[in-house]
């Protein structure tokens, strides 16, 4: 049928001497065989790379969100890393390349782990037909249409922010994320508020915040300190430091004053310029600033490494407020201590400290850099560490799903309070 219309269209160009037309369209033709002739090879290729690895396996895909090469290595990423390593486990991490990754067909990560191209995954439902089990965790309301593409044995949704935080917010991704909570056979909720929000909804819901890669942080103890900013922190009594997006959510109004009332210390910022909100805070004039650009996952231990009071210092908003900082976890495996805002996920740890306004700030700051050392805080950073890692998110929740499928009533299972020690 489109050879077809080509073919028309092309003849009539030729039949009225537009011969330039003419060229365009079999130009384009022939751009869009050769697209097709990618694609079965791809799709052929694909199959060959997956069938051994799927057979017999418990398989869990993730559709595209973020590139997993994206220097923000975040939940997504971490999860799917932790499933790959439970028993019988194969984890597919779709991606649609849209920056960092150039997956043109698929990518072995690990020896569960594979990074596969978006644009074939029509092929994944055939491919699928080998594994024991199926489970699709999704985090992006645009990709409920997987659900039907994929027909998985069980769907995990992952609620992790305020809906109004991702881009193109609308009223139909607020349909599609009620539809999700109702079709959805386990929502995780990253925090208390979104747990709440979605309790009335949910078949079955459990909070499950973030998590630290305890043994990636574990290393900044040992790591070479970053020369990007080692010299600079030798001439200040005191370096404190944050790594992440820089974005409207952070204080820099806080943090210009707290650099102004304290020349000595150091300000280390490590990350994204997110927004453009950065240079217009006027933060970057102070010479006790100093801004690195976003840098590797790998690298974070060597800036960390130099850290003597980890940072988190958002606003206070209705973002914020339902907001499980990744960051904090990793700053608890370094055993930095850490200064937050008030923030409720930030309070439900006893080895973070929290501050109200900015001569609480002032105040909390110089006791923890005196106490940076003290056997005590260390062993208390060390232990919520340990107890909040991937491996442990992982567990609570493939075993709620597994709680949900053994539900009486399939249709409304009961709701499972909470999957962590509180």
């Amino acid at each position: 049928m489109r050879f077809g219309r080509f073919f028309r269209r092309f003849l009539s160009h030729l039949l009225h001497l537009r011969f330039a037309e003419a060229l365009r369209e079999l130009r384009a033709a022939l751009r869009r065989f050769a697209l097709f002739l990618r694609s079965r090879a791809g799709a052929r290729r694909l199959r060959a790379e997956l069938a051994a690895p799927v057979e017999g396996r418990r398989v869990i895909v993730f559709p595209p969100t973020l590139d997993w090469h994206l220097p923000l290595f975040q939940r997504p990423q971490q999860l799917a890393r932790a499933y790959s390593e439970k028993e019988n486990t194969l984890v597919l991490y779709l991606t649609s390349n849209a920056a960092y990754d150039r997956t043109a067909v698929a990518e072995k990560l690990g020896d569960r782990l594979w990074l596969v191209n978006a644009a074939l995954s029509h092929e994944l439902r055939t491919i699928l037909r080998g594994a024991s089990e199926t489970i699709l965790s999704l985090s992006w309301t645009a990709n409920r249409r997987y659900i039907e593409l994929l027909r998985p044995d069980s769907v995990i949704y992952e609620y992790i922010d305020e809906l109004e935080i991702f881009d193109g917010y609308d009223e139909s991704m607020r349909r599609e994320h009620l539809r999700l909570l109702r079709r959805a056979d386990l929502t995780v909720c990253t925090a208390r508020a979104l747990y709440d929000k979605a309790l009335p909804f949910a078949r079955r819901a459990i909070l499950s915040p973030n998590a630290g890669d305890y043994a990636h942080f574990r290393r900044s103890a040992f790591a070479p300190p970053a020369p990007e900013a080692a010299e600079t922190a030798a001439r200040f009594r005191g370096t404190l430091g944050y790594y992440g997006a820089l974005a409207v959510w952070f204080d820099y109004t806080l943090i210009a004053a707290a650099a102004d009332a304290r020349p000595e210390w150091l300000f280390l910022l490590v990350g994204m310029d997110y927004d453009g909100s950065l240079p217009k805070s006027g933060l970057l004039r102070r010479k006790n600033v100093l801004w690195i650009p976003p840098q590797p996952y790998a690298r974070l231990p060597s800036f960390l490494r130099l850290f003597d009071l980890a940072l988190i210092p958002f606003v206070l908003n209705d973002i914020t407020r339902s907001t499980s900082p990744v960051k904090l976890y990793e700053y608890m495996a370094a055993e930095k201590p850490i200064l937050c805002s008030r923030m409720p996920e930030c309070l439900r740890y006893g080895c973070v400290e929290t501050y109200a306004d900015a001569a609480d700030f002032l105040q909390k700051a110089e006791v923890l850099l005196k106490e940076r050392d003290e056997p005590l805080l260390k062993a208390a950073l060390r232990k919520e560490a340990r107890e909040n890692t991937w491996a442990a998110r992982a567990d609570e929740i493939l075993a709620a799903l597994e709680k949900a499928g053994r539900a009486e009533d399939p249709l409304r299972a009961p709701t499972v309070k909470k999957a962590i020690p509180e």
